[in-house]
């Protein structure tokens, strides 16, 4: 199966502008998109219900901040009001699906979570896919340790993704996982570091791993073909 996350930074550009989710989706061809920071403003179609509804794809939504706009969140000069999460959207059966809190860091805007996908591969396989976007406030290693640890209850084979507010090498504190994109990935226009990140746990198996090119959001688009072995 082909897995893709992309961090959309509320459906707008570093400087504010928006882009077209929904395109931006279409562009990652993949069986599964993760997306952080899906920004759904109040009164108005959800981006990525229509992203999901263009592709003929399932969603899954989970919010973070049920009342907000992006001037608060430091997205962009939109003083309309909306919902702030994460979102799943896939072609491949949903087996199962919950929601993990990760509480909220001291100084952080929003508390965090990440949501816990089970899905069927076209291989037949059971895969969980866990979408989350850690906190920048410096303890996303710490929130990364708790996931792992959470996840480590169950032998289902496992994918981590998303937005991990992490370089690379740190990653490394997620036990029993390796990475399956190596990339710089943010900020978008000039990448300096890796945040977003695939990690494969050990019955997970990846190839193809790699940045894509701009979508219109602040962090560029990742993809990787997983196998369950």
């Amino acid at each position: 199966m082909i897995l893709a996350s992309m961090n959309l930074h509320g459906g707008r550009g570093a400087d504010g502008t928006p882009f077209d989710v929904v395109a931006a989706c279409r562009e990652l061809k993949a069986d599964m998109i993760v997306l952080q920071e899906a920004w759904w403003p109040a009164g108005q179609p959800d981006p990525a219900a229509d992203a999901a509804q263009a592709l003929g794809a399932q969603l899954l939504r989970t919010e973070m901040v049920t009342d907000t706009d992006l001037r608060s969140l430091a997205i962009a000069r939109d003083l309309r009001h909306g919902r702030l999460g994460l979102a799943v959207i896939t072609t491949l059966p949903v087996t199962g699906y919950e929601v993990a809190e990760l509480g909220r860091t001291p100084g952080d805007k929003v508390s965090r979570a990440a949501q816990l996908v089970s899905v069927t591969t076209p291989a037949g396989a059971s895969l969980r896919v866990v979408n989350t976007h850690l906190t920048h406030r410096l303890l996303s290693p710490v929130q990364l340790v708790q996931l792992t640890r959470l996840l480590a209850a169950s032998a289902v084979p496992t994918v981590i993704a998303g937005d991990l507010n992490m370089p690379g090498p740190v990653t490394g504190l997620a036990v029993g996982y390796a990475p399956a994109v190596t990339g710089k990935t943010f900020p978008a226009d000039s990448p300096l570091l890796q945040l977003d990140h695939i990690l494969t746990g050990q019955a997970v198996r990846a190839h193809d791993g790699q940045v894509l090119p701009p979508a219109g959001s602040d962090h560029l688009p990742i993809r990787a073909c997983l196998r369950v072995v």
